[in-house]
């Protein structure tokens, strides 16, 4: 459904670009007009007392005079930032409109009328919550003529691996990047095929570097040639290092044998590791662990050495979709249940068979 400035549906954006990309496919999913609104924040938006209030002062002038009636009956956002927006939009509208989340909000659910999170988020599961197994996705597309003769040149199967970088958390290093790149050119020695790598806005000099250093220099892309996500579909294996939720979300979602790239705490995650064995739980922040665990848990993703190809039980935008619906029609508890059983994990197949 094409955006336009008259739409019932908001869509809060904000300066990420797989953030948005997950709140704009929820929103072509419901199938009716929407609305997109850019989010531009003054520098005091991310204070805990802004994040946790509701208003829209913390906006720049230009974003702020979007957030007017008529007001509108669905209101879509992520993160934590645009959190006193949606709310602001409820408060305004007399709590006609409806607003749902993805991501982490980092406020209780309650303000909410869905929340739709994935494992690595530290949300309560209440009534009103539903865990995705991966992240809202554009499904792959077809690779155009361009796309297909650049292709010829790397003969099937073909090996994707998708580059991301360093996170708070997590650092990725130029040795795991070569290491990975020869396992998979000795694949392609050994069994055929040829190998790809793709960089993303995270991945720094160095590490694009160390993948030139292995697969040379036409093997690795880094601009807009060819698309992302006709990458995915010409790919027969994919490869991710384990940074970017999204990309392991949209490489499950291509149906190909997937394989996770391991990153290692730094610093500050070692430190944050070691203060929750001394107070025996873990702090409330988002756990990468736990996503890559539970896709493991699936048989969505396996290694390096064995990738895997898992079924999901449910499509995630479906499954959102149906949540969204349901929470517009005053029909959210029985959903959420019946989402929940059939999330349930089954079966999966390695690359081999």
């Amino acid at each position: 459904m094409i955006a336009t400035k008259r739409a019932d549906v908001w869509v809060l954006l904000g300066p990420h670009r797989g953030d948005n990309h997950q709140v704009l496919a929820l929103a072509e999913g419901l199938g009716v007009p929407f609305r997109p609104i850019w989010m531009r924040y003054r520098w005091f938006a991310h204070l805990p007392a802004v994040m946790r209030s509701v208003s829209i002062s913390q906006l720049q002038p230009e974003a702020r005079a979007e957030i007017a009636p008529p007001w509108p009956s669905l209101v879509i956002g992520i993160g934590q930032r645009s959190v006193p927006v949606a709310r602001y939009i409820k408060e305004a509208s007399g709590g006609r409109t409806t607003i749902v989340r993805l991501g982490d909000p980092m406020v209780s659910p309650t303000y909410f009328d869905l929340v739709l999170t994935t494992p690595q988020y530290a949300v309560r599961d209440l009534e009103n919550v539903v865990r995705l197994p991966v992240t809202i996705t554009n499904p792959p597309i077809l690779p155009d003529p361009f796309e297909e003769r650049w292709l010829e040149s790397f003969p099937r199967p073909r090996r994707l691996i998708a580059v991301g970088g360093a996170t708070s958390l997590w650092q990725l290093s130029s040795s795991t990047i070569r290491a990975a790149a020869r396992t998979l050119l000795g694949a392609a020695d050994r069994d055929g095929g040829s190998v790809i790598a793709v960089t993303s806005p995270r991945t720094s000099p160095r590490l694009a570097a160390a993948a030139r250093a292995e697969l040379g220099s036409l093997a690795v892309l880094d601009g807009e040639f060819p698309r992302y996500n006709a990458l995915l579909s010409a790919a027969d294996e994919i490869y991710v290092t384990g940074d970017s939720v999204s990309m392991l979300s949209e490489a499950v979602k291509a149906g190909k044998p997937v394989g996770l790239i391991p990153l290692e705490p730094n610093p500050i995650g070692h430190l944050i590791r070691a203060a929750e064995a001394v107070r025996g739980r873990r702090f409330r922040i988002r756990d990468l662990t736990k996503f890559w665990n539970d896709l493991t848990s699936r048989g969505l993703v396996g290694t390096v050495e064995q990738p895997r190809c898992g079924v999901l039980n449910a499509d995630a935008l479906e499954t959102a979709v149906s949540a969204v619906n349901a929470a517009l029609e005053g029909r959210l508890p029985e959903t959420v249940v019946r989402i929940r059983v059939q999330g349930r994990p089954r079966g999966a197949r390695t690359a081999a068979g």
